[in-house]
């Protein structure tokens, strides 16, 4: 028995223990790019809303590496990855052990792809000679070194660690933009608009993706203390919050959820100021997913993002009960082409063809030509199913985009990550999960998949759903049958990894179609600044601005630090507080080289005495003090849905709503503490609250009134009209 237990732990000691690190790279490129996405010429950027950002955690174990990568962009082209991989191939990447998603925020820029379909921007009514096929050499050189950089920046991080994962789901904030479509996977056929989710015979869940995955990464320092420095998150939602018309960079609700989870995060885990603190937060299969086909704008993003990070914060709680140092880390990469091969579902297009409802565009922006229309070509397809690409109604323009495209399967511990190279749509997400854990072995628990990783081919749907030719369907450029090579293709990858063996051969193919990273720098912008416009007092919710005569483009922006920061006077000192690094500050920047900075103040900041301080690359500037003053837009309203004796009234007290795409920042639809002064016949009662936020009475028959400025919040907000109730 002792010889035993000696060779067990013989055994466990030699098993590699894991290193990781953490790091990021701002991506944020300069103003007056087209927004990727939107495909329409007044898709341009103006200013920033929130940075974009490569969120990147290296994990090592033994001789395997390999670098989990995030972008805030719509797509990672496979020829940026590729270059990017060699610039560090000295810490041991390449584009095989790099593994990279996008958020697919729609307010990242275009013209950085390898391919010029996704550089495309067509002509609106309002810029009719604005036309682009082409990629931004020097655009194209920024993203490489970024994200090269942000590798190497975590590589560099790289120390003793443990991590877990952890699964939540999340209901009630995504919809399926494409229901009919969906319907389609159980044999229900609708015309296009006339489905709804309770048609599904599974219910409202089966219509997303609700999967939340978390994989938690922890330092682990002296005497064994666990510092949280991050987690991988993905959830399958839509970047498509926010509108075409919301000139901004920015990502979109991921930028919330990021925000949140890393704050709160550090605030858990009494995190070293030097560490960073990393939410690398991707995409999943999102094609047919969104939760901005109701409501829209960056203060409802915001909502978004924070309920995900809710759901974030508990995967990662869960993931903290089964933390390990000998995951086991194992992978393997491949190259398919779209070459004509057949499928157990019929044969694959060896040439992409675009459908006609692309060009109309999704629920969440339509494009140019319904503009002129007011028609969605959604649901227009032919009779009868021709060849590969099956009912398409084709465009007939040639489409240039990749032929072959990157996939992995990667095992952490008891989860295999399989990369999509696209949108997947959520059933055929399901049907990929089930196909890989079929033969993924029984060490592994569940399946993850890493959506629009490592290059961009559009969507991907599922037969039944391309038959029904919506937007997804008309973006799958291979044909009906592209989703199933792709299934087929990762089964092969994760039996490969079960069984030990190689990798299929990879097609033999050059990503980079001929763009090089070899152009130099942007601009580090003016060299001086003066102010134009000073702020003044500016109540809470309400904007504070600043202006000033700056350089054009919005190059006078430093990188991976503030350029618009907000300070208070505190005992005689001046004392940073937001910046544009996080989600109060919004800047633009005109033609003439004229910046504006507002900052939206919450409602639970305190007031005093402020300033905006700009901190340029080649420049320093500072506004004159302004007053920060309690908010009056607080309404009192009739309570709703509560009981109340007899002879009792009942209020709340209502922030105001915010208007879509001048407020940035979430609030809620009512404060839950504060107190009320009713006038009831000629007495005052002051009612207090400290949770609910329903203010009663007991006023018998006698009239009641909240005067003006009677109402406040624990803020000390308070409404600046008075309510007769009766």
């Amino acid at each position: 028995m002792a010889i035993g237990l000696l060779g067990a732990a013989s055994a466990h000691a030699a098993t590699p223990l894991l290193r990781a690190g953490v790091g990021r790279a701002d991506i944020t490129p300069p103003v007056g790019y087209y927004m990727m996405g939107w495909v329409r010429s007044d898709a341009k950027t103006t200013g920033q809303h929130t940075r974009l950002w490569a969120r990147v955690i290296v994990l090592q174990q033994g001789a395997r590496k390999v670098a989990l990568v995030t972008e805030d962009l719509n797509g990672i082209p496979g020829g940026m990855l590729v270059d990017a991989a060699h610039l560090v191939a000295d810490r041991g990447f390449n584009e095989t052990n790099v593994l990279d998603s996008a958020s697919h925020t729609h307010a990242a820029p275009s013209q950085y792809y390898n391919f010029g379909a996704y550089n495309t921007v067509f002509p609106t009514a309002g810029t009719p000679g604005q036309f682009n096929t082409a990629a931004d050499p020097q655009l194209y050189s920024f993203m490489v070194r970024r994200l090269a950089l942000a590798i190497r920046r975590a590589d560099d991080n790289l120390g003793p660690a443990s991590i877990g994962w952890g699964s939540r789901q999340l209901l009630g904030i995504t919809q399926n933009r494409s229901i009919e479509a969906h319907l389609a996977d159980h044999g229900i056929i609708e015309p296009y608009g006339t489905g709804s989710a309770s048609q599904d015979p599974l219910g409202y869940a089966h219509t997303i993706d609700p999967n939340v995955d978390v994989m938690r990464v922890d330092k682990v320092g002296r005497h064994g203390r666990h510092i949280p420095v991050g987690m991988w998150s993905t959830f399958a939602d839509h970047g498509t919050v926010n509108r075409y018309t919301f000139h901004f960079y920015n990502e979109d609700h991921h930028g919330a959820a990021t925000h949140v989870v890393e704050d709160q995060v550090r605030r858990i885990g009494h995190v070293p100021r030097k560490q960073d603190v990393v939410n690398a937060y991707g995409n999943s299969d999102e094609g047919d997913i969104s939760a901005g086909l109701y409501h829209d704008g960056p203060a409802y993003a915001e909502y978004v993002g924070r309920v995900e990070a809710r759901q974030f914060m508990a995967a990662w709680r869960s993931a903290g009960q089964h933390m390990t140092r000998t995951p086991g880390l194992d992978l393997r990469w491949t190259r398919i082409c779209f070459c004509g091969q057949n499928t157990d579902r019929g044969p694959v297009d060896s040439t992409a063809r675009i459908g006609t409802p692309l060009l109309t565009g999704s629920e969440e922006g339509r494009g140019p030509l319904y503009d002129q229309t007011h028609q969605p070509l959604e649901g227009d397809h032919l009779p009868i199913g021709v060849g590969a690409q099956g009912d398409k109604i084709i465009v007939p323009a040639p489409a240039d985009v990749p032929k072959a495209v990157p996939l992995t399967a990667l095992r952490i511990a008891d989860r295999e990550m399989v990369s999509v190279p696209g949108e997947m749509t959520e059933d055929m997400g399901r049907r990929v999960r089930a196909a890989v854990l079929g033969v993924a072995g029984p060490a592994v628990h569940r399946i993850v998949i890493v959506g629009l990783a490592n290059e961009y081919l559009q969507y991907f749907t599922t037969p039944e759903e391309y038959d029904q030719q919506h937007y997804e369907g008309g973006s799958t450029l291979y044909g009906r049958t592209s989703s199933e090579l792709i299934k087929l293709s990762l089964v092969d990858l994760a039996t490969a990894l079960a069984q030990g063996k190689p990798a299929p051969t990879p097609y033999p193919y050059d990503p980079r179609n001929g763009l090089a990273p070899d152009q130099g720098p942007f601009s580090t912008g003016a060299a001086s600044a003066k102010a134009t416009k000073q702020p003044t007092k500016t109540l809470r919710l309400q904007r504070a601005t600043f202006s000033w005569q700056g350089g054009p483009r919005g190059e006078d922006r430093p990188l991976d630090r503030a350029f618009v920061t907000v300070q208070k006077r505190v005992h005689g000192r001046w004392r940073s507080g937001p910046s544009d690094l996080g989600l109060q500050i919004l800047w633009d920047v005109d033609d003439n080289g004229v910046y504006t900075a507002r900052w939206e103040i919450p409602l639970v900041d305190r007031t005093g005495k402020y300033r905006f301080r700009v901190t340029g690359n080649r420049y320093r500037l500072v506004s004159k003090p302004f007053v920060v003053a309690p908010s009056t837009a607080l309404r009192v309203i009739p309570a709703s849905g509560v009981s109340v004796p007899a002879g009792a009234v009942a209020v709340s007290l209502a922030y105001p709503t915010a208007v879509v795409e001048q407020d940035i920042t979430y609030r809620p639809d009512k404060a839950s503490a504060g107190r009320v002064t009713f006038l009831v016949g000629r007495v005052k009662r002051t009612v207090r609250v400290r949770k609910g936020g329903v203010f009663i009475v007991h006023a018998g028959k006698k009239h009641v009134s909240v005067p003006a400025g009677a109402g406040r919040d624990r803020f000390g907000n308070r409404n600046a009209k008075a309510l007769a109730i009766r």
